[in-house]
């Protein structure tokens, strides 16, 4: 997953206010005030064992004085990887992500309109991994073509009803077999998305639904059956320091809580 203090949506970037934002997993708000790192560690509260809790992941956050992120460190009992970035005014044009077994190194290229229009990954092997997107007039995406190694090629059209604030995501996958994977998703007035639905009939489909509170941060998520019963809820508890930076964020699984993300600030 990606740091929730990450506030570069490379897929999305635009100053429209009708701009869909990107989701990954979470919505949290954007960091406030001059911060030169954070320290974040991740712990797991375990359902087998009583009060079990493991830390799983360490995620280390450089920042330099205008709010870029310089790098990332990431630590777990398994894994050790760095991702360094490169700026050309104010845009990310390279990555580089050092791991135990490898290197790779992702470019950027931009449109004239600061959208992100392709993106290349390659490793000591050579190029491995081709993104390329096209955007409509407010800056959103409306079709992404992936190439990974030329053994699976996929393509996501999108179609937006600005209206009705929803959009249509078509998936194609090309492997060994064609797979084709529709979802429709809602958006309140901000751009964050409030809805996401499997459209597998017209009649009969389970869906998610988002709560955002004012600042930008996921509160509630609800996953429902077709006829409304609720299967599972998923809510958040934040504390803040005294700046109004999350410094803790705790996650409960029909009122259990799952895991806990510990943010130590350091400000310039």
């Amino acid at each position: 997953m990606k740091s929730i203090y990450i506030v570069l949506f490379l897929f999305l970037v635009s100053c429209s206010p009708i701009k869909v934002k990107d989701f990954n997993y979470d919505y949290t708000q954007e960091i406030v005030g001059k911060i030169k790192s954070i320290d974040i560690k991740k712990y797991e509260y375990k359902f087998i064992k009583k009060d079990t809790v493991n830390l799983v992941k360490k995620t280390i956050l450089n920042f330099d004085v205008n709010k870029n992120l310089k790098n990332e460190k990431f630590f777990t009992e398994t894994e050790k990887k760095e991702i360094s970035y490169k700026y050309v005014n104010g845009l990310i044009i390279q990555k580089e992500v050092i791991s135990d077994n490898d290197t790779t190194i992702i470019d950027y290229k931009y449109d004239e309109a600061n959208n992100l229009i392709e993106e290349k990954s390659s490793d000591k092997n050579g190029l491995y991994n081709i993104t390329t997107q096209a955007f409509d007039k407010y800056h959103n995406p409306i079709e992404i073509n992936k190439n990974f190694a030329n053994k699976i090629k996929q393509t996501i059209q999108i179609e937006y009803n600005y209206k009705k604030n929803y959009f249509i995501s078509k998936s194609f996958i090309d492997t060994l077999s064609y797979t084709k994977l529709e979802s429709k998703k809602y958006f309140d007035k901000k751009g964050y998305i409030i809805k996401i639905h499997d459209i597998k009939s017209k009649t009969n489909a389970n869906y998610f639904t988002f709560e955002i509170d004012k600042k930008g941060n996921l509160n509630t998520k609800k996953y429902y059956k077709s006829d409304g019963t609720i299967i599972e809820t998923v809510a958040f508890k934040n504390d803040y320091d005294n700046r109004g930076n999350i410094i803790i964020r705790e996650r409960f699984l029909n009122n259990k809580l799952v895991d806990k993300t510990i943010y130590e600030i350091t400000y310039y």
